[in-house]
């Protein structure tokens, strides 16, 4: 599974928006909303796997169309999680 972030500056803080998993993170700077939407996206991926549903693994996150900005972290890959 391939999925991407948009980043909006709203003024004085960032919004991190998954549109493939229709969730949005808010921070002071870039950092801190792709933060915070990474940890709401590997929330969803334990979710998940606790729940017996079985997800596509994650395998490149890009940001505003730039390509493998972030690439899973090849010890949590098997997971599927997001570093």
């Amino acid at each position: 599974m391939n999925i991407s972030i948009k980043l909006i500056n709203n003024g004085g803080e960032y919004i991190a928006n998954c549109p493939e998993l229709d969730i949005n993170c808010y921070g002071s700077n870039e950092n801190e909303a792709v933060r915070r939407l990474k940890d709401v996206i590997n929330f969803y991926i334990n979710s998940a796997k606790e729940l017996g549903i079985d997800i596509n693994p994650l395998k490149d996150i890009s940001i505003e169309g730039n390509e493998k900005i972030f690439l899973i972290d090849p010890a949590t890959a098997g997971a599927g999680l997001v570093n």
